[in-house]
């Protein structure tokens, strides 16, 4: 007989990983988010658990070492954290967030890297961009 639980977490694996595919279809849905780290949580993975605690609602102590963790893991580099959490719909509006989240997005400084995921917004120029404008400039005069 196979091994119970090696099984178990095959199945933990695949629930996070189900319940990680609705939250890019959903709009922001804190208790989702709280169910993921959990269920990381329970494979011992705690940065992953921080990863989606950070914007639930969640509190505790638990979480707030689980934060760290994954704050850690990014070198807490705001543009890093926010590149690595969850997406949804209109993840850009922190005023939709939960209290507990709002208050560790301005903790962690990242409410204006959550701002450049609005659609639409402001574009990021690459430094060729930049370059070819200066060069047009010189061809053409000042």
């Amino acid at each position: 007989m196979g091994d119970l639980g090696a099984t178990a977490s095959a199945d933990k694996v695949a629930s996070r990983r189900r319940l990680a595919g609705f939250v890019s279809a959903e709009a922001y849905r804190p208790d989702l988010l709280s169910r993921i780290a959990r269920i990381s949580m329970e494979l011992r993975e705690t940065a992953q658990a921080g990863r989606y605690w950070l914007l639930s609602d969640a509190l505790g102590p638990e979480v707030d070492a689980a934060v760290d963790a994954f704050v850690k893991s990014c070198q807490a580099t705001p543009r890093l954290i926010a590149s690595e959490l969850p997406r949804f719909k209109r993840d850009w509006d922190v005023d939709a967030y939960a209290p507990a989240a709002k208050a560790r997005i301005a903790r962690f400084g990242l409410a204006d890297e959550l701002a450049n995921r609005r659609p639409g917004g402001a574009p990021r120029r690459s430094g060729l961009l930049a370059l070819r404008r200066i060069f047009r400039r010189g061809a053409a005069g000042p």
